[in-house]
């Protein structure tokens, strides 16, 4: 019973202390036994909410969505525009991967959610409850499971799966190997097609159960999978799904207003990590501001952390409204003018690059902590990700796909394109990608969208070229390598990625 306790009462615990926001009651379970607990709706909520949201998180150091290295981080700075001070970071940066460099050993950690999630569902599905709640608690298990897989699919590629009969033997030594590419993908739909069907279309501002997952949330991930995938006609299906009335999804009139504490939890968020003072803070500023960059508070602290690269700050067009959530010059708090110019002439502090400035101050901030909601997937993406799908799938340029870019792109307060603006195919698609670049940057999405469209490895190389960096990049490096133990403790049943 040592390892049940170890993936059940480990998450519960957890999520006491705080889940998204929710005030949840106190209590200690120190033991488990299957006939205390769970039995009750309020011990299943506290199991689920443990289980499917404990990972789903940015709470300080905590959570796969954390600023220091979660994987939207992580993603853009592995990207072409991601930049970064901290000069220990370069392995990250440049793409010189290497096994056991640390790096990409600390993302592993947040495949054990797995087998916690396994054990959720297990109990759950055994547990006498009215069927609607029971219904509704597996579903969201089954969206925390389909979107994890997706996530750690993304960095590492196929990941061993257990089934929940291995894990009530813990004693027993059996090596997993990796799932094949059909099995994890399989595995990934499966999941959210399970869970889509059940949950509600999505939560409005205002419902005590704004924050947990939503037939919106399972449609975004299988869209950024199926993308991901090159099944351009499945990627179609959900874009056109997630437009859908239904679901409530529309853009934000003015970007900046996106990523601000009075308009948190707006109708373009299709799911955000809700965030709460003294339960669920986040360190945006910490980590992007300069440390002599003048707030309101005055006592925010301030890293000089990441960057956005000087060469992708300028393939932003003049007047671009998304360029006002990014600082490029300011003067310090002690009257020092800091700008590109500047700052490459005398290793200042913006030397590597622009600030990605994102979020508003929180004016309750006292130090290192937001309680802004920490946006996940927005409606943006899943408009551009539907054009994208629809020029892929016919290979040739449509209206409505035309369209769909403008939407985002006019909100920006740039000129609408037209059809006669795209000499091809490819040149659409260049554009799209750009204008994906300059409305989600660091929302995770770069890296997969240079992966998706075959330009990763000749992105990185010029990135580094301009910097001066040696990058070890080749197709094998899209994906990162498993750490060193986990391949030592598969005794050859599991095997690293190609290339490492």
């Amino acid at each position: 019973m040592r390892s049940f306790k170890y993936y059940i009462i480990g998450g519960v615990m957890a999520a006491l202390v705080g889940f998204n926001g929710c005030a949840l009651e106190s209590e200690v379970y120190d033991s488990i036994n299957a006939g205390i607990f769970p039995t009750t709706e309020s011990d299943a909520e506290a199991l689920v909410t443990a289980n499917a949201y404990g990972i789903f998180q940015n709470n300080g150091y905590s959570g796969m969505f954390n600023v220091a290295r979660g994987v939207l981080v992580v993603s853009d700075l592995m990207s072409d525009y991601g930049e970064c001070t901290w000069r220990g970071w370069e392995p990250m940066l440049y793409n010189r991967w290497r096994v056991g460099n640390g790096y990409n050993d600390r993302h592993w950690d947040w495949a054990k959610f797995m087998g916690r999630i396994t054990m959720a569902i297990d109990r759950i599905e055994n547990m006498d409850l009215d069927e609607n709640v029971k219904n509704k608690y597996l579903a969201e298990l089954h969206c925390a499971r389909g979107w994890l897989a997706f996530c750690m699919y993304d960095l590492y590629g196929p990941i061993p799966i257990a089934d929940v009969e291995t894990l009530k033997k813990p004693l027993e030594e059996k090596i997993l190997p990796r799932l094949s590419e059909e099995e994890m993908q399989n595995f990934i739909v499966n999941e959210l097609e399970k869970a889509a069907p059940v949950l509600p279309y999505s939560y409005k501002k205002g419902d005590p159960n704004y924050g947990r997952f939503t037939k919106g949330l399972c449609h975004m991930v299988l869209l950024k999978f199926y993308m991901q995938t090159k099944q351009w006609a499945k990627a179609e299906a959900m874009g056109r799904e997630l437009t859908k009335p239904e679901y409530g999804y529309e853009l934000v009139a003015n970007y900046a207003d996106i990523f601000t504490l009075a308009n948190e939890k707006n109708a373009e968020t299709i799911w955000a990590v809700n965030c709460l003072r003294g339960t669920q803070e986040h360190k945006w500023h910490p980590h992007v501001l300069p440390n002599d960059y003048p707030t309101v508070p005055a006592g925010v602290v301030k890293w000089n952390g990441f960057k956005i690269s000087w060469d992708f700050f300028h393939t932003f067009e003049e007047g671009d409204k998304r360029l006002e959530t990014i600082i490029s010059a300011y003067t310090g708090t002690g009257g020092k003018e800091h700008s590109e110019t500047i700052d490459r002439q005398t290793n200042g502090l913006l030397f590597y690059g622009a600030v990605p400035f994102k979020y508003e101050i929180d004016k309750g901030t006292t130090g290192e902590d937001s309680e802004i909601d920490y946006i996940i997937y927005r409606y943006a993406d899943a408009l551009t990700l539907l054009s994208e799908a629809i020029v892929r799938k016919g290979n040739t340029v449509t209206q409505e796909a035309v369209d769909l870019l403008n939407r985002v792109r006019t909100r920006a307060g740039l000129p609408a394109y037209e059809m006669t603006d795209f000499s091809n195919t490819r040149d659409f698609l260049d554009k799209l990608l750009l204008e994906r670049g300059h409305e989600l940057y660091y929302e995770g999405c770069r890296r997969q969208d240079l992966i998706r469209d075959g330009s990763y490895v000749d992105a990185i190389k010029k990135k580094c070229a301009i910097a001066g960096q040696t990058t070890l990049v080749n197709e094998n490096y899209q994906r990162i390598p498993l750490p060193q133990y986990v391949i030592d403790e598969g005794k050859g049943e599991i095997v690293q990625n190609p290339g490492y």
